[in-house]
Formats: C-alpha cells, structure tokens, sequence
C-alpha cells in the first residue's frame, strides 16, 4: 500500500507530541492506586505449650483461636489418637492451620498402618512420626517456606511404667523436650514467665495448672492472635487417666489470679 505525504507527516507530528507528552509527564501520586492490607494467612499466631508435672505427667495446653484474617472462632486445637492398643497420641500446633491438621491425620494414618502391620508402634514411634514429618514437608514445601509450622508432640504409654514423652518439631525433625516446651506468637512471654515461675518437680498439679493459666492469660494480653480461651490435657499425671480442663473452668482461674 502508498502512503500518501499528507498522512506520513501526520503521523510524525503526533509522534514527536506523544514522545514530548511521556517525557514531561509526572508519575501518578500513590494515592491514585490505594493498596489494601492482605491478612498475614497461616502465620504461627497461637500459643501452645507444655510442662511436666510433679508425678511424670504432661499438661497439654492451646488457646482456642482460629483465624483466617478476616474473621475468628473457636476451635479445639489439641489432636488426640487414642485408636492404639499401646499409647495414645496428642498434637497441638503452631503454623498454618491446614497444613498442622493434615499433619496430624498423616501421623495418625502411619500409626494405624504401622499397627495393622504388627509393628511395635510404642518401641517405633520416633522413626513413624520423623517419616511421617517429611512426608508432609515435601509435599507443603512451598507453604512452609513462607509459615513454619512447629508440633508439640506427646506420646502417652497405656502400660508399664514409662511416663509420656515430649517431642517438639524442628522443620522435620523431631526434638525431645524432658520438662517444658512452647511455640506460637506467645511463645516469647510464655518462655519468659516459665523460666521465673515453673520448675519440674517444684509445682503439684493444681499449683501448675494455676501457672499455665497465669502465662497464657498474659500472653493472650500482649499477643497477636492469641485468645478466645485455654484448652488443657493433663496426661497421665499420677495415673494412666486424661484430665480434661475445659476453657471455661481456666477462665475462673485466671479471673481468680491477681493482676500484675
């Protein structure tokens, strides 16, 4: 096709003025383009934690607060397995709520599996939960990256003698704790009055519920997404029974506890 002079001197001129017009023109002011605040998803805002008692025993203690960002409920966050013949299992968690509750269920099917199999699962149970962890790790790897997760783990026997042990995760690997361990947005308060108020052998069972729910009544306070009440478990502390300790029973204590 011809182009006509007429009509590439036209063009020309409205190249030059568009090229002036992008050279002299100022940015738009930020307030053109208003950014909205997303919700931090899956971030470890919880407080878990765990002491053991005078006799041997665990306490097992979750705030209830679930959230998503936008809105929050409450919700049980202690995982119990009581389907083995020869312990029992409970998981509290930190981390992105989904990939703490496939967790579990993981755990609980590889314990399962392991049991219909004829394996010792008490005698097994490091080795299943540490397959178990990076079985969920390979396939979360991208969430995890972004949120951690950390498992307060503990392992009940329902014989014998041998009191339950405590695990906390690192990643996938699976740490033991003798007396005392926590993860969560509320970790560092709970770490704090810990160190000054529990001492392993030192507290009775009543006196050591008091002082978990003292630490999470002011972690609750200065803690983001850390509330809505306490859940506790004590395990097998003086015999093989669970002891329930429901939200509202840990709210009178804490509403019976001085203020700082």
């Amino acid at each position: 096709l011809r182009v006509s002079p007429g009509f590439s001197a036209w063009r020309n001129c409205i190249r030059r003025r568009v090229g002036a017009s992008m050279i002299t023109s100022k940015p738009l002011s930020n307030h053109a383009h208003p950014t909205r605040r997303l919700p931090a998803r899956g971030k470890a805002m919880t407080l878990v934690a765990a002491f053991r008692g005078i006799e041997g025993g665990i306490l097992l203690c979750s705030d209830r607060e679930w959230t998503d960002g936008f809105s929050k409920r409450e919700v049980d966050k202690i995982y119990r397995i009581r389907d083995l013949a020869a312990c029992e299992i409970f998981i509290a968690g930190s981390g992105p709520d989904a990939t703490i509750h496939k967790a579990s269920v993981d755990i609980f099917g590889a314990f399962v599996r392991a049991s219909k199999a004829g394996k010792d699962v008490l005698q097994e149970h490091k080795s299943i939960l540490e397959s178990s962890l990076k079985a969920v790790y390979k396939q979360c790897a991208k969430t995890l990256r972004m949120y951690p997760m950390c498992l307060l783990i503990v392992v009940a026997p329902r014989g014998g003698k041998l009191v339950p042990m405590l695990y906390r995760t690192d990643e996938d690997v699976l740490v033991p704790e003798s007396f005392y361990a926590a993860s969560g947005s509320g970790k560092p308060i709970a770490d704090y009055f810990a160190d000054r108020l529990y001492e392993y052998g030192k507290l009775t069972k009543d006196a050591l519920k008091v002082v978990a729910a003292f630490i999470f009544r002011e972690a609750e306070a200065s803690s983001a997404g850390v509330g809505l009440g306490v859940d506790m478990r004590f395990i097998h502390e003086g015999d093989r029974s669970i002891h329930f300790i429901p939200s509202s029973s840990v709210k009178a204590i804490q509403v019976a506890i001085p203020s700082l």
